[in-house]
């Protein structure tokens, strides 16, 4: 960290550490082998031009003179230690000012409880600082970010860098899956329960094990096959590739593509678990998603095609939309919880718990406004439509991507008007399933967008939301990464508590 004081002095400090209620730790590092000999210090053989500590005491004494131009009252206490990353050693050194405050070779996979320790030995004795004012001065000084102007875009690609995938807890997870032939994952929206499904069915692949993932939504599923998982259908189309495999013909021979709805009310399911008793599914494990939507002649099929092999499922019972789907009662003997939370800024996840039912962690509404989440008045609803069309144009215009935004009707697919058309105002967009949607604008309902996420989200046609109001508003809210928009009518936020306490 560099630091230039007001009268133009100026040092770098090797490490900086603000540690809240203890002080500041600077670290000084000298790599190489180092050693003492006959009263000098030696760094790879040849006498060193300054003590290990000495920079470091300069630097100290500058970096006080920059806390007292920055922060106002009491400053932090300042101790140094010193790092030698290339020396291990048994002994530390025992010189008079080394002496407790060296770290070594020895400790760098330990690092974070070396850290620990040794700040715990420098800061003993010392008043604890006042505040928390000098640790954001410390930051502004080292200053992370600079930019004229962060735009909507601009967040939307440091958001994509902060979702990295697969952290350690996740990889344990994994694990503990992979060790158990019938387990069930909970978890509420953005605990990465889809990233470890298509994880696991990519896991076993590796080891020359044919996998499939399930899920209840097409647009998932051909997302999923768009990202490199080739085995990923929902069960629908699992039953229909089963019963052309098994010769059995539907609607006089006509291909699934064209199939009635009233066909596929008829008996493809139970045909299709027919078709895997005799044929066999050429499956060694099954993974399902978003299992809580998932009806009775669904899991007939899964079990069916599972056969004795393993059958993994991820759920969030709180975003059920269908009261009598579920996961069938002891199917699986062992299960877990997500806690950590991955897709939404934590303000927008806490507001969008308030639409969870009471004993799936429904807080109370939190206090105060926040930047993930406006709420747009139409003076009307045949003026949504273009208060919608404002709000993209806005969105592409801070420099957001077309395939950063989807628009989700809180309205089923038979009674939406916004998001059944080609275009919203000047805009074309595609619907969730669409060839086109991965790098297309997505206009579409909020249950054929479920399981999928964008960055910037535009929720609408509150009104049409006649059932299950809160469980729509929670699935569309949790889909943004980023931030979300609802563009409603003055009628449909009063008619809504937790909108209308943000819109005041």
């Amino acid at each position: 960290m560099r630091i230039r004081t007001a009268t133009s002095l100026e040092g770098e400090g090797d490490f900086v550490l603000a540690i809240p209620g203890r002080g500041v730790l600077i670290i000084e590092v000298k790599g190489g082998a180092i050693e003492k000999r006959d009263g000098v210090w030696l760094q790879n053989g040849q006498p060193m031009s300054k003590a290990p500590r000495a920079q470091a005491h300069e630097y100290a004494r500058k970096l006080v003179r920059k806390l007292e131009e920055k922060c106002t009252g009491p400053l932090p206490w300042v101790a140094i230690a010193t790092a030698f990353p290339d020396t291990p050693f048994a002994v530390e050194p025992t010189q008079g000012d080394v002496e407790g405050a060296v770290l070594g070779q020895q400790d760098l996979p330990f690092l974070s409880e070396a850290l620990v320790e040794i700040a715990g030995r420098l800061f003993t004795g010392t008043l604890p600082p006042r505040g928390t004012a000098w640790v954001d001065v410390l930051h502004a000084l080292w200053c992370e970010t600079w930019t004229p102007k962060v735009t909507l875009g601009m967040r939307a690609r440091l958001r994509e860098q902060e979702l990295v995938p697969l952290d350690r807890e996740q990889l344990a997870t994994l694990d503990e899956i992979d060790q158990n032939p019938r387990f069930l994952v909970k978890g509420g929206p953005g605990t990465g329960k889809t990233m470890l499904a298509r994880e696991m069915v990519r896991r076993l692949g590796d080891r020359s094990r044919r996998a499939v993932l399930l899920c209840s939504t097409r647009a998932l599923a051909a997302a999923l096959r768009a990202g490199g998982l080739a085995e990923a259908w929902t069960v629908r189309e699992l039953a229909a590739s089963m019963l052309t495999r098994a010769g059995v013909p539907m609607q006089n021979g006509a291909p699934p593509s064209q199939w009635t709805t009233e066909t596929w009310e008829l008996a493809p399911l139970q045909a299709a678990v027919d078709a895997a008793a005799a044929v066999g599914a050429g499956y060694d494990a099954v993974v399902v998603d978003e299992a809580q939507d998932f009806a009775p002649s669904d899991w007939e099929l899964v079990k069916a095609v599972a056969g004795t092999g393993a059958l993994w499922a991820f759920c969030d019972d709180a975003q059920g939309f269908w009261e009598d789907r579920g996961v069938p009662e002891g199917l699986f003997p062992a299960s877990l919880s997500l806690r950590q939370r991955y897709r939404c800024p934590e303000p927008l996840a806490l507001f969008a718990d308030q639409y969870r039912p009471r004993g799936h962690g429904a807080p109370d509404a939190p206090s105060g406004p926040f930047d993930e989440l406006r709420v747009v008045l139409a003076a009307s609803e045949t003026a949504i439509v273009d208060r919608v069309a404002n709000e993209i144009q806005k969105a592409l215009g801070a420099g957001v991507d077309r395939s950063d935004v989807a628009v989700l009707s809180l309205a089923g697919q038979t009674r939406t008007q916004l998001c059944k058309g080609a275009r919203i105002g000047s805009h074309d967009v595609v619907r969730a399933d669409d060839e086109r949607a991965e790098e297309g604008l997505v206009a579409d309902t909020f249950l054929r967008f479920k399981g999928l996420e964008r960055p910037w989200i535009v929720v609408t046609e509150l009104s049409l939301a006649h059932t299950r109001y809160d469980v729509r508003m929670h699935v569309a809210l949790t889909r943004a990464t980023l931030g979300c928009v609802v563009v409603a009518t003055r009628e449909e936020v009063e008619r809504d508590p937790r909108l209308a306490a943000i819109v005041r």
